[in-house]
């Protein structure tokens, strides 16, 4: 009898959320089946791009060696810091560290799905120079943190309704309309970033010696 009634209780809940609008969070899938995606692989925020489209496209192919339907271009990443604050004999007290980070979506026929599209995170830190080996491992810690917030508003600009529309506009133009579509100017794949370089440091770099006096 008590089952019967959460049963009825949790089928009434379902209405009810129903009609109000709610929708439960789901799989979001991309509408191609194959994928280029230029943001190098050897660093985190490349790899976590990778998995969190695998998650919401998990039939979606990512493999350099496919000829691609669709390609997710890095136009430019950059990462800085700025002294915000000093202390009262004239330090640095706090930085500011940001990430900016712009991309695009173009079929194979480099025509626009997404236009250059620019995320940025920003987060403050405060400064002790007599650690700054610890906090160059929490400046680290910021900015991991910047780039799981910018791939998550990443693939719901992604995942968003208006990229199958756009998908589905390019891929049923035609001849007459694919003349008048604006194709992307093609840009070249960044390099893979060495990752002692992949966070700004926050001390100044060495002078260089010169052996010759």
């Amino acid at each position: 009898m008590t089952r019967s009634i959460v049963r009825v209780l949790l089928s009434l809940i379902a209405v009810l959320l129903t009609g109000c609008g709610f929708k439960m969070q789901g799989v979001t899938p991309m509408p191609f089946d194959s994928l280029l995606i230029t943001i190098p692989q050897n660093s985190q925020f490349g790899a976590d791009v990778r998995r969190s489209i695998r998650a919401a496209s998990p039939n979606i192919v990512i493999d350099p060696t496919t000829p691609p339907q669709a390609r997710l271009e890095q136009v430019a990443e950059v990462r800085n810091t700025r002294i915000v604050s000093l202390n009262a004999q004239g330090k640095p007290e706090e930085f500011e560290l940001t990430l900016a980070f712009t991309f695009r979506l173009i079929n194979a026929k480099n025509q626009i799905i997404l236009p250059d599209t620019t995320l940025t995170a920003a987060r403050s830190m405060p400064f002790d120079e007599r650690v700054v080996q610890a906090k160059e491992g929490e400046a680290a810690t910021l900015y991991r943190d910047m780039q799981k917030s910018l791939v998550a508003r990443m693939m719901r600009r992604l995942t968003a309704p208006d990229i199958k529309q756009r998908w589905d506009e390019l891929s049923t133009a035609s001849p007459d309309q694919q003349k008048n579509i604006d194709t992307a100017i093609p840009i070249q794949a960044p390099s893979p970033i060495p990752i002692p370089w992949q966070n700004p440091s926050l001390t100044p770099l060495p002078i260089p010696v010169n052996p010759g006096g």
